[in-house]
């Protein structure tokens, strides 16, 4: 690494300590991300202060600099589907990177003596030889491109279990939803939450600070994931990640999210109409005691559902779509995926 510069900020004249600024300064955006599967790369030209000991120290580099994450890992070794976050440490001054499953500081440094600056998310299951797919030949453990994120290019929410999608914009998350309200998660291996309205899984999803996807935005997230076929088995799998279809193929997008098309339909954000054979309108009362639904007849709402489940085979795809329930509708056949705007530095 090069040498950093150490700044030592008197106290101003009030006797509050001044401020060195930024905390961060990096010519790209992000200034972290994935050179190969088991390496990340610092951009050239960023700048990085760590406060120890009410000090400020400000990391530098001109070139880049590549972390090599089983050499940088602090304990174990990789682990399938886990959040990995990137720490700066400086102990007994001498800077150096560590990789950790820990999201408060890593192993053999302090709060004090670590700032965590990025993270990714590693490969739940082998993704096989896919002809054409972006991920093809990526291997259980590996870094998933998409996921790597640092303090200039990250979710609004936490970071954990999501990749970006640059055609689309938006953070999402990789795993179907599992827990609900502030359990809310995207994680490997989970239990998959299902049998809940529309209105639960956007509470579920606002409680972390998600929403559920729009139309266009599943289509574009889901673009590589297997078409129409369902998962292998043709029966719910019960917990998210790493499956294949009745294909052999593993169920992943180009950008690395999981079980798009063919294991559970996904509640989308949009409004669709379903025909109630009346031309009459009236209340429907909705659960929860929180007001009432105004439409045709006693049905004449639909949420848009997307993906496709278990049973649906040809009809699964990135650009499958039902609807056909309302937004109280509770079903073992439907669950929600959640997404989020992008954040600036910080």
């Amino acid at each position: 690494m090069s040498a950093p510069t150490r700044v030592i900020i008197p106290e101003a004249p009030s006797g509050i300590p001044a401020k060195a600024m930024p905390h961060l300064n990096a010519i790209s955006s992000p200034f972290l991300v994935q050179k190969d599967v088991v390496t990340l790369t610092l951009r050239a030209h960023t700048s990085i202060k760590l406060i120890s000991g009410g000090v400020h120290h400000v990391y530098n580099t001109d070139a880049d600099v590549d972390i090599v994450v089983s050499e940088a890992l602090d304990t174990g070794s990789i682990e399938p589907g886990k959040d990995y976050y990137v720490y700066l440490c400086r102990n007994a001054g001498v800077w150096s990177w560590t990789v950790s499953l820990a999201s408060t500081f890593p192993v053999a440094s302090t709060a004090d003596t670590s700032r965590k600056i990025g993270g990714f998310h590693t490969l739940c299951a082998d993704v096989g030889d896919i002809s054409g797919h972006p991920l093809s030949g990526y291997v259980v453990g590996d870094v998933l491109p998409a996921s790597v994120w640092c303090l200039n290019h990250r979710p609004e929410c936490s970071p954990e279990g999501m990749v970006w999608s640059e055609k689309a914009k938006i953070w999402v998350d990789i795993y179907m939803q599992s827990g609900v309200g502030e359990n809310t998660a995207s994680a490997y291996g989970a239990t998959m939450t299902d049998s809940r309205t529309w209105l639960d899984f956007v509470d579920d999803l606002a409680a972390v600070g998600k929403t559920l996807l729009h139309d266009p935005e599943f289509q574009v997230i889901a673009a590589g994931s297997n078409e129409e076929t369902n998962i292998v088995g043709s029966s719910d799998p019960g917990t998210t990640g790493g499956h294949t279809d009745t294909a052999g193929r593993r169920m992943i997008s180009d950008i690395g999210c999981e079980d798009c098309c063919g294991v559970m339909y996904q509640w989308l954000v949009d409004q669709s109409y379903r025909g109630d054979g009346t031309w009459s309108y009236g209340w429907t009362d909705l659960p929860g005691d929180k007001g009432s639904l105004n439409s045709q007849g006693a049905y004449g709402d639909a949420k848009l559902r997307a993906g496709g489940d278990w049973i649906d085979a040809s009809h699964c795809g990135s650009r499958c779509r039902s609807a056909s329930l309302c937004r109280w509708s509770a079903n073992a056949l439907i669950g929600g995926r959640g997404r989020a705007r992008s954040q600036g530095a910080r």
